[in-house]
């Protein structure tokens, strides 16, 4: 027993027991930290990868459906026709994904207006989630909770357009798949690492006492990999053909390499495959808001074309109307223009302009919105002002946009004051509002591209950009002032020559 011990102690304290250890715990050590990085990133983009999905079915749960809210408050459906939709969608929805386990659709009560289960239909809910989104629907919630035994992701989806609510969408989302694969991928690099461990111990055992030197050529090796990331540094080195262990071990080594290799390009697809779809995402929302800039003269055109169609106006007004949808619909065409080419927004067509005239049309045109709204204009432009060389249809869209974002600011009425003067060499136009006013934490970034605080629909997120970009390349500056609850105040300053 005695020698037995010895013999142990001097195997270890020797240079081939040495070597197998430090190899040994370096095999160890590595591999487990690997696959534990490994494992771990692989469940961030399962799970990261589910949410995308659940966002994904949220957010054509909430189109559809607050369509066809939209729909039975115009008359077109019967109160019989939305539950036979609302069980259908619910049905067609449950068939389509496997992995729904339940939906459930209720009114701004919490009543069941719907749902996977029969017996749950006009039964009144109460959970955190519903009481939130009834109260303050803003965004989806997705949540992790139990459905029975089984873990799900709770979608609450509140069905509204602004702050009009129709209620509010539940679906649960089973995990079941999405663990079993990260299950299936602990597995496998339980098994890599295994296969790995013991065959780099196998050879490195036999071999170590004569092909120390070849060894520790593998060993710099997978330390440059280590600290450098690259799985290609195995190609900077002539690995000769051979027949014996050291052979099987480089072999190894390789197709260890080219499984990294391999893993590591799928996920740079799966990493693409994200990035395209947010893409997408972001596409269907400047699509979106492009309907909604061009919706704004297409509303002065119906105004124009109604009081056309009302007996008893003189010649003079309609001839002042028919210029009016003429102007609305060179805008169009003008915003379309702008935004497809939203990186070349080149000033060509400057010509002397009377700013108060251009300012009375843009007036005109939103005149159906202002009075719809109940706000009150106070024009107060100066007499001083000369004709000032501009891009009319560009300076227009500029104004236009502003006064825009001002009426929308005043849902419940108010005053929209609107100022010109001239101030030593230039003209300043003013656009004030008593509407909501801008957060002080974002009214910096209020001239950022894409950046809106509107809805998806609503709003591209370009409008502020295009004109500060108009504004500068007309020689000028556009500024903003603005109080939570007070008001906000848009300074436009022109050289006049």
């Amino acid at each position: 027993m005695g020698r037995e011990v010895q013999k142990i102690k001097e195997w270890m304290f020797s240079l081939q027991g040495k070597f197998i250890l430090v190899a040994s715990f370096c095999i160890l050590v590595f591999t487990l930290s690997g696959s534990f990085v490994l494992i771990s990133r692989e469940k961030k983009l399962y799970q990261r990868d589910m949410i995308n999905q659940c966002k994904v079915i949220a957010e054509i749960s909430r189109v559809t459906l607050t369509n066809v809210m939209v729909f039975n408050e115009l008359g077109m459906m019967d109160r019989q026709d939305l539950a036979d939709y609302l069980d259908y969608f619910i049905m067609n929805l449950m068939e389509r994904d496997k992995r729904i386990r339940y939906a459930m659709v209720f009114d701004t009560n919490g009543a069941v207006l719907a749902s996977s289960n029969i017996s749950e239909h006009s039964k009144l809910y109460s959970d955190n989630s519903l009481r939130k989104a009834l109260l303050e629907p803003k965004e989806t919630e997705i949540v992790s909770v139990l459905f029975g035994k089984e873990s799900t992701y709770k979608i609450t989806v509140p069905l509204n357009i602004d702050t009009k609510r129709w209620g509010v969408i539940q679906i649960g989302i089973s995990m079941k798949e999405m663990h079993m694969s990260i299950s299936s991928l602990k597995k496998e690099v339980a098994l890599l690492v295994i296969l790995f461990s013991s065959l780099s111990l196998s050879i490195i055992s036999v071999g170590a006492k004569i092909l120390a030197k070849p060894v520790t050529r593998l060993t710099l090796i997978m330390d440059r990999i280590r600290d450098h990331g690259d799985l290609d540094q195995h190609e900077k080195f002539k690995f000769k053909e051979r027949r014996d262990e050291l052979g099987s071990l480089q072999r190894s080594f390789l197709w260890m390499t080219r499984r990294l290799k391999d893993a590591d390009k799928e996920h740079k697809k799966t990493i693409e495959v994200l990035s395209r779809t947010e893409k997408m995402v972001s596409i269907g929302t400047l699509a979106s808001g492009v309907a909604h800039e061009i919706n704004n003269p297409l509303g002065g055109i119906t105004v124009c074309f109604k009081n056309l169609m009302r007996p008893g106006m003189d010649e003079e007004t309609k001839q002042e109307h028919v210029e009016v949808i003429n102007e609305s619909l060179d805008r169009i065409k003008k915003i379309v223009e702008q935004l497809l080419n939203f990186s070349k927004m080149a000033v060509t067509e400057k010509s002397p302009v009377d700013l108060n005239g251009l300012i009375t049309r843009q007036l005109l045109l939103l005149k159906y919105y202002i009075s719809a709204k109940n706000i009150e204009v106070v024009k107060d432009l100066s007499e001083k002002l000369s004709a000032i060389p501009l891009d009319e249809n560009k300076m227009g869209q500029v104004v236009m946009n502003i006064m825009i974002n001002a009426i929308q600011a005043m849902e419940n009425g108010g005053v929209m004051t609107i100022r010109t003067m001239r101030d030593n060499g230039f003209c300043e136009i003013h656009i004030e509002d008593t509407g909501k006013g801008i957060p002080s934490d974002i009214v910096n970034n209020i001239f950022d591209p894409f950046f809106t605080t509107k809805g998806v629909g609503e709003g591209t997120g370009l409008g502020l950009s295009v004109s500060k970009g108009i504004v500068e390349q007309h020689g000028g500056i556009i500024a903003v002032e603005s109080a939570v609850n007070i008001g906000t105040k848009f300074r436009i300053r022109l050289p006049i020559a």
